[in-house]
């Protein structure tokens, strides 16, 4: 990681008894592609409000993303974001990275010990992807945009017609039980970057994502769920959202992810966050 670009940025304080925890997607849910005078308003006063709330010592928060940590730090780079969060659940919840001043750009050694213990490997998720398409004619194209790490490979499927779609990927989803890891799957959303008319397809160890990465941390801070948040645009949140008390999809979620959950904000991204987290404190 760009030191330069890290030291600059604003780091908030620890919270060794927080009354109140904050998951955040970012891609799309925190953080808007296409930018404009008006939502570089509403992400300054967001950013405003959380740097009241951890001076106080009231709030930590986090960043839960399918991207990885330099990405995230590129993109604040460019949206002109001046504050870290606490910790950063990077690569589909499967890297922990804490931000904040007593414990700065340091992984999670408990995390990562259990990662060490699990049986996903690369290669492993190599001959899944092979074998479906050897077996079962399911093409997985292979993504770049964010970046393959060594517990998270991302792929594409192009949709077909809705009866050959439920099919294949429901084979997918066995053909990766039966080896022993998880997989997430979700309609794409072309607003990050991704293809029309495709699913995103991602393989990750068992016990990991982001519902585990809010389970884990309500542990490691010691808050209560009914006092836990998080804010989620598209399908692979739903599962984060259905783990806290207070879950919200934000205004310009996705549509598939509207179809499955009803609590929204009102107002898209960072407006709609901080409508919420007002409202309800």
């Amino acid at each position: 990681m760009d030191a330069s670009k890290i030291k600059k940025l604003k780091k908030v304080k620890d919270a060794h008894t927080p009354s109140t925890i904050v998951f955040f997607d970012f891609d799309e849910t925190y953080y808007p592609h296409k930018l404009n005078p008006h939502r570089y308003e509403k992400l300054r006063e967001l950013e405003d409000y959380l740097s009241k709330q951890t001076d106080e010592g009231n709030l930590v928060f986090g960043w839960v993303t399918g991207s990885s940590v330099e990405s995230v730090i590129d993109k604040m780079e460019t949206g002109g974001l001046s504050l870290l969060p606490h910790f950063i659940a990077s690569s589909l919840g499967t890297e922990i990275t804490y931000f904040h001043e007593n414990c700065f750009n340091k992984k999670d050694a408990e995390w990562n010990g259990f990662l060490d213990q699990t049986t996903f490997s690369p290669a492993l998720v190599d001959r899944i992807v092979k074998s479906l398409e050897k077996e079962h004619g399911i093409i997985l194209k292979a993504q770049t945009n964010l970046g393959d790490t060594p517990y998270k490979k991302n792929f594409y499927y192009q949709e077909e017609t809705p009866s050959v779609d439920e099919i294949n990927l429901e084979t997918i989803r066995n053909k990766a039980f039966h080896s022993g890891i998880a997989v997430n799957i979700n309609k794409c959303n072309p607003l990050a970057g991704d293809p029309e008319d495709s699913y995103d397809i991602d393989f990750i160890p068992l016990g990991t994502g982001k519902e585990k990465i809010v389970e884990f941390m309500l542990r490691n801070y010691q808050v209560d769920k009914a006092n836990a948040f998080a804010f989620g645009d598209s399908g692979n949140d739903l599962r984060m959202l259905n783990a806290v008390g207070n879950g919200f999809l934000v205004e310009n979620a996705t549509e598939e992810a509207k179809s499955k959950y009803s609590k929204q904000s009102l107002g898209s991204y960072s407006e709609g966050i901080l409508h919420t987290l007002r409202s309800l404190n």
